[in-house]
């Protein structure tokens, strides 16, 4: 495996978080992506209304370009052709890290000395972590911190968002949800009503959207992004499952014991059911673009008509426990284990986005435990994913395929 050495470091800032820039040799097999990658995958969902798709064109083939230097194990943002990901390891030292989108160099690394689980989002000219009970703000050129507040605590990587228009960025965990301001770390609002939170709230047109139980009832809740107020509650009929809640313009979808359901974003009202599940199917991510949602389960992936609930095309692949799923202009993207067109092979692959037929695959060896371990983010001409296999984040694109 090709690995890069780092032959110097020039430390910045003097705040207690060190940040400090690395100048690295040559890429040695490593081959820098045709152009610098476009667009922006700014959170988990894509952006603050849980999407998962963005106005980009994936690579027309996802040969492996760079890996990188730096360990990982966690789904990266990207923007403005900058790649941030962290190193929350025991064996590592808590880092925020910057990395050319192009090539893999290493901009800048910020050491925050943190573990455990954490989220990361760029907004408002400010990339955030969200770590132990911290929310760190850093430059997002030179690492260096520009605010830190105290949270109550953050449970995984999905549970933190942030309004773009707004620049509202909000903490989630098992005891409620926090409003900070992404410009200065001023808390807009904190609430306890909603509880355990399945995955991201979503955020549209002033309205928080979060799944997760109230008083005790498994319910979506719509709250005021301005105030934390509720606006609507709807009570679930069975424990909500993993898929974060989608907010699109013909209303907020969300998986109700095994069903698609859409909801009026203003007024709670039960709009339809766009589709079932049975029990080897139960959903894991739900994606939306353009009158079509997409739903990743173990056993595969399903497009369906979001106002009429029309099955468009489904491919029956064992889908990655890590799900995930990237929706492009022209793509969709997710992790896929064993397929029949890659037999014995981990991969990412990339399917037609009105056809669901094969564009292309990047595979490897499962070997001892190689696995795909966050969910893969697509901005224009490169695929960015995490694998044991690299020990760190890959980038996928229109590259010459490597030598065996």
């Amino acid at each position: 495996m090709n690995r890069r050495t780092i032959l110097s470091t020039t430390v910045v800032g003097a705040s207690t978080l060190s940040g400090c820039l690395s100048m690295l040799p040559s890429l040695d097999s490593d081959t820098p992506l045709p152009k610098a990658p476009t667009g922006a995958w700014t959170q988990y969902g894509a952006d603050g209304t849980n999407t998962f798709a963005t106005n980009a064109s994936a690579p027309p083939r996802g040969n492996l370009a760079w890996t990188s230097e730096a360990f990982t194990r966690w789904q990266p943002v990207v923007s403005d052709g900058t790649v941030y990901l962290t190193n929350f390891d025991p064996s590592n030292d808590g880092s925020a890290i910057a990395l050319d989108a192009q090539d893999g160099t290493e901009q800048w690394r910020t050491t925050l000395n943190a573990s455990g689980d954490h989220g990361t989002v760029v907004v408002d000219d400010r990339f955030l972590v969200a770590y132990d009970t911290e929310l760190v703000a850093l430059d997002p050129q030179m690492g260096e911190e520009i605010w830190t507040e105290r949270t109550n605590g953050i449970d995984s990587t999905e549970l933190l968002v942030a309004d773009e228009a707004t620049g509202t960025v909000l903490v989630a965990s098992e005891s409620g949800i926090e409003a900070f301001s992404a410009a200065d770390g001023e808390k807009h609002w904190d609430i306890d009503t909603v509880r355990q939170l399945v995955r991201a709230p979503a955020v549209s047109d002033g309205r928080v959207f979060a799944v997760g139980n109230v008083d005790a009832a498994p319910s979506l809740v719509a709250l005021s992004l301005e105030d934390g107020s509720e606006r609507w509650r709807r009570e679930f009929t069975s424990t909500p499952g993993s898929a974060a809640p989608v907010a699109t313009k013909e209303g907020v979808v969300v998986v109700d014991d095994r069903t698609l359901v859409v909801y009026n974003e203003a007024t709670g009202d039960r709009l339809r059911e766009l589709h079932s599940f049975d029990e080897s199917e139960d959903p894991q991510t739900v994606a939306a673009a353009d009158g079509t949602v997409f739903v990743t389960t173990a056993s595969g992936v399903v497009a369906v008509d979001v106002e009429t609930g029309a099955e468009r095309w489904r491919r029956d692949v064992p889908v990655s426990y890590v799900a995930g799923i990237c929706v492009g202009t022209e793509t969709v993207v997710l992790p896929v284990d064993d397929p029949d067109f890659a037999s014995g092979e981990i991969t990412i692959s990339a399917f037609d986005r009105k056809s669901g037929e094969l564009r292309w695959y990047y595979g490897f060896d499962p070997g001892f435990h190689h696995q795909v371990t966050s969910p893969p983010v697509l901005v224009d001409g490169a695929v960015f994913f995490t694998a044991t296999h690299i020990d760190g984040l890959g980038a996928l694109g229109d590259v010459p395929e490597r030598d065996s």
